[in-house]
């Protein structure tokens, strides 16, 4: 699937940002859609913070997808994505729900009933319909909350491997991508008022890395 995008998004962040989408064809012509994330009180795109993660996500959801979805899905980065113009078809603020781990069953297996669960702190912006250009700034306190999250589960220089994975050729990444999914099991019936671990990918420790704080926002619902 090719994206053409013709307007790009302009932001400052200290990480590349990410987004899984698809092609979806509506009587008013083609268009580029996010996935989004949340639950009924609030939601927004699904922001990645972590290219490994989205590739995951996509490939998981295009395994699993429900009756109402679709296996097109596809990662590309936000500045190919016109994130102005999304905003401006939102009722109300968009909340830029910025994933940064998924939700998991146990230490080995992700949830994924239809897509993997995610773990996620909101961001929101509030854009007047006026604006005709912007530069979203992803301010540094959503990022001081993921860095504690990351070090609470013995991982504080995780964005060094975030960043490293941006300077990787395709077949280096294409490689650690393959040994990711072979390393993650799961599950597709989780147990009901659970809370379970949450985790990410780590290339230094070669290994899905979990831990078991309570979630800031879990997602259940997802388009």
């Amino acid at each position: 699937m090719d994206i053409d995008m013709q307007n790009k998004t302009e932001y400052i962040s200290p990480v590349s940002l990410w987004l899984v989408v698809r092609k979806v064809f509506h009587h008013k012509g083609l268009f580029v859609e996010p996935a989004w994330a949340g639950d009924a009180e609030l939601s927004g795109p699904a922001i990645f913070v972590s290219r490994m993660l989205a590739e995951v996500y996509a490939q998981l959801r295009n395994t699993y997808y429900a009756k109402d979805d679709s296996n097109n899905w596809k990662v590309i980065p936000l500045h190919e994505f016109n994130l102005l113009e999304h905003a401006h078809g939102i009722d109300g603020p968009m909340n830029c729900m910025m994933t940064f781990g998924f939700g998991m069953e146990d230490a080995e297996s992700v949830i994924c009933i239809h897509c993997p669960r995610l773990r996620m702190v909101p961001l929101p912006f509030t854009i007047p319909r006026e604006i005709e250009g912007i530069t979203f700034s992803f301010n540094q306190g959503a990022f001081d909350f993921m860095r504690e999250e990351w070090a609470s589960i013995g991982l504080p220089e995780f964005e060094k491997e975030l960043e490293s994975t941006d300077e990787m050729d395709a077949a280096t990444f294409d490689r650690w991508f393959q040994t990711a999914i072979a390393r993650l099991k799961v599950c597709r019936a989780p147990v009901m008022g659970h809370e379970g671990p949450w985790a990410v990918f780590s290339m230094l420790r070669d290994m899905w890395v979990t831990g078991n704080e309570i979630p800031a926002m879990t997602d259940r619902s997802l388009h």
